[in-house]
């Protein structure tokens, strides 16, 4: 790996079990291991979810019988495809991806991968191209979203994501520890830590929704809304 941030994220919570863990995980589409493939000597590469998160994501997906799924940040598709994959033929994932060259690079493997009729995908910024979504869709007419986005906008994905989703859907943030550094509170800790604090913490009291922290890979913060 290029960067020891994947690595970091890799072993947070598994450490040396990492491999074990890989080698029992299914991949829900087999073209996953092609895009991790083609991401290993990426600079970026420390972006891409895990096969058990993306593992995950799917079985959230297929549990929720979701028809109709907003990501926030898609960099490579890998995350997409998996959520692609819980589909039904007339289902639809509407990715959000800030880089022109990371969305041409998730369209060509989301093609190869036959999904791509179930996916589009919208390059810009995250907080503008939401509320775009918000004016052309209407409350509650998603199952589920997943962010893996800018963490300084979290509070405004949150209640963005709040009003698209469905009542029983599901909201997923990755990155809600921090690559272990959540419980950083000194004065040299990176500004986005806190603000990750603070939203993990605001999540907890909100009474609009169910929500825990499951420890995969980075994190990731699940809420159903009530």
């Amino acid at each position: 790996m290029t960067d020891d941030r994947q690595k970091i994220k890799n072993e947070l919570m598994s450490g040396p079990l990492r491999p074990y863990i890989e080698q029992n995980t299914k991949d829900p589409h087999p073209y996953l291991s092609t895009i991790r493939r083609d991401c290993l000597e990426h600079k970026w590469n420390f972006m891409l979810t895990t096969p058990d998160q993306a593992a995950f994501l799917f079985t959230l997906a297929r549990s929720l019988s979701a028809k109709k799924i907003l990501e926030l940040g898609c960099y490579f598709g890998h995350s997409t495809l998996a959520m692609a994959a819980a589909l039904p033929p007339d289902g639809k994932i509407i990715s959000i991806e800030h880089n022109p060259k990371f969305a041409r690079a998730a369209r060509e493997h989301l093609a190869k991968a036959g999904v791509d009729p179930l996916t589009e995908i919208m390059i810009g910024e995250a907080p503008d191209l939401i509320k775009t979504i918000e004016l052309n869709h209407p409350p509650g007419s998603f199952d589920m979203v997943f962010v893996d986005a800018d963490k300084r906008h979290f509070h405004e994905y949150w209640e963005s994501s709040l009003r698209l989703i469905r009542t029983g859907g599901a909201i997923v943030f990755d990155n809600a520890l921090c690559r272990g550094e959540i419980l950083n509170d000194s004065p040299s800790a990176a500004s986005h830590i806190a603000a990750v604090r603070e939203f993990n913490s605001m999540v907890m009291a909100d009474d609009r929704v169910f929500s825990f922290i499951a420890t995969i890979a980075d994190g990731m913060l699940v809420a159903t809304k009530r």
